[in-house]
């Protein structure tokens, strides 16, 4: 049981400290947890990849085809995927989320 919880301790972080993990994450459960690896073979990418994200953090802006094909894959809205790197690279806050789709609107 103590594992349980540690392990749940370990992906609330991953929440709080990155959203294109969460968004990961969120596909990871609704899909029988499948491995970072498998994920990451499935998109193209070296299985380091999702490692080094999870242990480092996201520090600059993955390939925007690495997007895509991330977006593709985990069946949700491209805009999902780069909205969440750019909070976690910090080119847009956690608050600005939805505003320039208004900011547009309003144009």
């Amino acid at each position: 049981m103590d594992g349980v919880v540690a392990v749940r301790c370990r992906r609330r972080d991953a929440y709080d400290m990155s959203k294109l993990l969460a968004v990961i994450d969120d596909y990871k459960d609704r899909h029988g947890q499948p491995s970072d690896a498998s994920i990451a073979r499935a998109v193209g990418i070296a299985p380091q990849t999702i490692s080094s994200w999870r242990n480092r953090g996201i520090r600059e802006l993955p390939a925007r085809d690495t997007m895509l094909r991330l977006a593709d894959f985990m069946r949700v809205p491209y805009d999902d995927v780069l909205r969440a790197v750019l909070v976690d690279v910090g080119y847009m806050d956690d608050r600005d989320q939805g505003q320039s789709d208004r900011g547009v609107r309003g144009a």
